[in-house]
Parts: C-alpha cells; sequence; structure tokens
C-alpha cells in the first residue's frame, strides 16, 4: 500500500440498481470493502468477477465521500479495506477501517487564519 494511498483517489464498485450498495469480501472470518487506487483495475475486476459485473466504478475524491464510503461500509459489517485486489492473488494491501477513518479526516482547521 502506497503511503499516500488515505490521501490519492478511491474507486470503488457501486450497484446501479441498488443505491449505497457497495461490493464486499468475506475472506478468514474478516469481512472487507474493496477499493482501487486506479479505476481501470476497478473496472477489470468488475468484468472478472460474475458477482460484480454490471456494477459502476466510482470515485470518492474527497474526504467526506470516503468518509460516507466507510460509514456504509461499517454497515454492511466490514473492518477492513481491501485495496487493490485482483482476483487469482494471493495477497493484497489491507487496512482497518478505523484507521482509514483516522487517515482521512481533514486538517484541523487553523483558528490563527
Amino acid at each position: 500500500m502506497e503511503t499516500d494511498f488515505f490521501e490519492a483517489v478511491w474507486y470503488v464498485l457501486t450497484d446501479p440498481a441498488r443505491v449505497g450498495e457497495h461490493l464486499t469480501l468475506t475472506a478468514a472470518e474478516v469481512k472487507y470493502a474493496l477499493v482501487w487506487t486506479r479505476s481501470r483495475a476497478a473496472l477489470e475486476f468488475s468484468r472478472e468477477v460474475a458477482v460484480a459485473r454490471g456494477m459502476k466504478v466510482e470515485p470518492l475524491y474527497s474526504w467526506t465521500l470516503k468518509d460516507a464510503f466507510l460509514t456504509a461500509s461499517e454497515k454492511l459489517g466490514a473492518t477492513h479495506l481491501l485495496i487493490d485486489y485482483r482476483p487469482g492473488t494471493l495477497q493484497a494491501a489491507a487496512a482497518p477501517i478505523a484507521l482509514a477513518r483516522e487517515r482521512i479526516q481533514p486538517p484541523p482547521l487553523n483558528p490563527k487564519a
């Protein structure tokens, strides 16, 4: 995972037929919300994995969109992000949602400004 992942644009797959629904994956008793750092990688995943076919790639540019995604992921039972996962690979970077939430927060307001 790159050090600037939390500041980069995230790409997620959403179900256009169900507003607010996005892709999760359970492995080793951990539920993950899937996130990609390139829109093309997310699109390729949606074409390769049957359950993701027809899902739409959505960019998350701002910390508020990322925070909303993390909240929705937690409501779906996810506890971690799985970053840039590709089918058939044995490893992918992961981060706890709690850590992601801390890292995406906007910088504190400067009271002297």
